[in-house]
């Protein structure tokens, strides 16, 4: 291929000519030659952001690797063997209370699904039945209308047939008339009943409304029986100072952690195991969760209309352990985890 050929293509395409077979080849393969640099520029790019994203997962992974020699180092020594399992303990007694307080808010939100659902189901049966009956009324007085213009119209063409003879010849041509009338009056009573038959099969094949969500209502009671059940459960917890103790493992680091002489973490050990046995298979208390809901509904403030959680100033603070520790906010703390399990 030369410039000459070139030269000759153009010639024959400003001619008007049908281009040749090896024109199209040519055009096909330029065609296949961008589709395959537009491919090839695509996973370019793809081989790139995966290139980036494994670097980041080096760097994660590293950082989780000295994290977990540190951890090592760090429990090898054996004076800060029984402070380091006291810490991940405690971590375990946060852990439970979390996964009790969500289990608690998942069952909750699931009644209070069921129940609305049931109530926007009963809603619509009497709506639909409400306006089923409606059209049976209409319909009733349609049939006895219609029924009523076809007895009447059946008695007038008897009559006619009667009516012989030329002195009849206007009564007959009234009657006529008034036959003609009602028979258009009895096609417009049949329209009508046919009409309401089908609405009414309209409305009873009409399905039930998807349910979409709870209610406004629904969601800020499921949240603050959620709260009442964590001040619930805090006050089994805080007696012995567990509940803020397995908090502040939230907030720091084992290294960072200090719970006394080796004596006291051990007796604080035994302490917390106990613990753990009663979270589970401790039975929520419902009548003191229910109980508690009421107070805090009756002191509960939201920002604006919309919002499903209350503010933290409304919510009480509940007393800690003996020592002279100060009441805390479970919802300003975020105790066991509040804020995920609440609804939006």
């Amino acid at each position: 291929m030369n410039l000459r050929d070139d030269l000759g293509r153009l010639i024959r395409r400003l001619a008007g000519r049908s281009p040749s077979a090896e024109d199209e080849r040519l055009v096909a393969l330029f065609r296949n030659r961008a589709e395959l640099k537009k491919e090839l520029s695509t996973l370019d790019d793809d081989r790139h952001r995966l290139l980036d994203r494994l670097k980041l997962q080096e760097g994660a992974t590293m950082r989780v690797e000295e994290q977990v020699a540190t951890l090592e180092a760090y429990l090898g020594r054996p004076e800060e063997g029984p402070k380091s399992l006291l810490y991940f303990q405690l971590k375990a007694v946060w852990r439970i209370s979390s996964q009790r307080v969500e289990k608690f808010a998942g069952e909750l939100a699931e009644q209070q699904k069921d129940r609305e659902r049931k109530l926007q189901l009963a809603e619509f049966d009497r709506g639909k039945r409400g306006r089923l009956a409606d059209i049976d009324r209409e319909l009733v007085e349609a049939r006895v209308l219609a029924d009523q213009l076809q007895a009447e119209q059946k008695l007038a063409q008897q009559r006619l047939a009667t009516l012989g003879g030329f002195w009849n010849y206007f009564g007959r041509r009234r009657l006529e008339e008034a036959i003609a009338t009602r028979a258009i009056r009895i096609d417009s009573a049949l329209t009508v009943v046919t009409d309401l038959e089908d609405g009414r099969h309209a409305v009873e094949a009409e399905p039930p409304p998807v349910f979409e969500s709870l209610s406004l209502t629904g969601q800020r009671a499921v949240n603050l029986a959620v709260i009442a059940c964590a001040e619930w459960l805090y006050e089994r917890l805080a007696a012995d100072g567990l509940a803020d103790l397995s908090r502040q493992t939230t907030l720091r680091r084992v290294y960072d952690s200090s719970y006394g002489t080796p004596e006291q973490c051990e007796a604080l050990l035994q302490t917390v195991a106990q613990a753990i046995g009663r979270l589970e298979n401790l039975a929520v208390d419902l009548v003191a969760v229910k109980a508690r809901t009421d107070t805090l509904r009756r002191s509960a403030v939201y920002r604006s209309e919309g919002d499903t959680v209350p503010t933290q100033e409304s919510i009480h603070a509940q007393g800690a352990a003996p020592g002279g520790a100060p009441p805390v906010n479970l919802l300003q703390d975020e105790y066991f985890d509040l804020y995920r399990v609440l609804l939006r």
